[in-house]
């Protein structure tokens, strides 16, 4: 009796993973297309964020979409160095090269490595946003400037398709857009680790 119990068991099990296997075989070929999608844009955001979080303002802004670029140099982008006389330090100041390099030089110890966050950092992909009109997905990241998960702010990224199919950052911004309606929904492409100092 034993050994038909377990068969049939066993057979169930087998049943399931192959319908569990095949089912990302019959995804539609929008679903296929999305996923494609999806893959790059994630790469591009990671790249994105790593720069962001790092204050390499000069990747940041060759990143950027031709009006992201036009806010970072005229808008007021507090980056939390502050300078020798008390000032605080803009992006704008750092968006060439040369002057990137003298600021960390100057002040390397108010820089950030992305690498010291090892697992500790959240990624979340807002997929219902992305379509064929709009061309846009938008990402959460967190932190965006701190160093700790729980004291750390986070930032809202939009990725947008140019008319010749590249992937520009269109803006990052710390409010949610509207285009999201809970911030907690979408897919977590990077989950949240704690990890020991």
């Amino acid at each position: 009796m034993n050994r038909k119990l377990m068969g049939s068991f066993l057979m169930v099990v087998s049943l399931l993973l192959m319908v569990g296997c095949s089912s990302n075989s019959d995804a539609s070929p929008e679903e296929k297309e999305n996923a494609d999608v999806f893959n790059e844009t994630d790469k591009i955001v990671q790249e994105f964020y790593q720069a962001g979080f790092e204050l390499n303002i000069p990747k940041v802004y060759s990143m950027l979409s031709p009006e992201g670029q036009d806010k970072l140099e005229n808008e007021t982008y507090v980056t939390g160095i502050v300078k020798d006389d008390g000032s605080k330090l803009h992006a704008q100041d750092m968006i060439q090269e040369e002057d990137y390099q003298n600021y960390k030089d100057k002040y390397s110890d108010q820089f950030k490595d992305f690498d010291e966050l090892n697992e500790g950092y959240e990624i979340r992909r807002y997929d219902s946003v992305y379509n064929e009109d709009s061309k846009e997905v938008i990402y959460y990241v967190k932190p965006w400037r701190g160093s700790k998960f729980e004291d750390g702010d986070s930032n809202f990224i939009s990725i947008k398709q140019n008319e010749d199919g590249e992937w520009e950052i269109q803006e990052f911004i710390d409010s949610i857009p509207e285009a999201v309606n809970d911030k907690d929904s979408g897919t977590v492409i990077h989950p949240y680790k704690e990890t020991e100092e």
